[in-house]
């Protein structure tokens, strides 16, 4: 597993983008997307790959259950607690530190797997196709609201160098 790679350089270029992380978290808390796939899925469209369900629901996706989401409720738990005990601060910022090491390692994971064979040129439009696929195959109907939602994030990679708009 190789945990500094291409996705993990594009989803903390990605991410720092005005707009994205509050989209990106919106998705989450109000849809129950993941992040990391919603990333995955924008960096595979700008690589020029369509996303298969496959890529959707393997290891990294076990690893997502088993270790990342129950270390951000331990996470929320502790930020709760440090509303009224201050000095539970570091803990709660070691906290965050490992949940994104968990992260970093769920995104070597889905890079590992993708295969970027593809001829097609990457582009907006596949990154938008992609998200799409993920959002149904979440079950999540695409609609109004969902799609301000995603605004900010293909704003975003109309200015991230390597993905062109077409």
């Amino acid at each position: 597993m190789q945990l500094k790679n291409d996705l993990w350089d594009f989803a903390l270029n990605f991410y720092q983008q005005p707009g994205v992380e509050t989209a990106c978290l919106l998705l989450q808390e109000q849809f129950g997307l993941s992040i990391n796939r919603i990333i995955y899925a924008a960096w595979c469209g700008c690589q020029g790959h369509e996303l298969s369900l496959e890529e959707l629901t393997g290891l990294a996706d076990q690893w997502q259950g088993s270790v990342t989401h129950p270390l951000r409720a331990i996470r929320y738990k502790v930020r709760a607690i440090k509303e009224d005990e201050p000095d539970v601060e570091a803990c709660y910022q070691k906290l965050r530190q490992a949940e994104l090491a968990c992260e970093q390692v769920e995104l070597a994971m889905l890079y590992s797997q993708v295969q970027l064979l593809s001829v097609s040129e990457g582009s907006v439009h596949l990154a938008y196709q992609n998200l799409i696929y993920y959002f149904e195959t979440q079950q999540i109907d695409f609609d109004t609201e969902l799609e301000l939602a995603v605004g900010p994030i293909l704003s975003a990679l109309n200015h991230i160098l390597g993905c062109k708009q077409s």
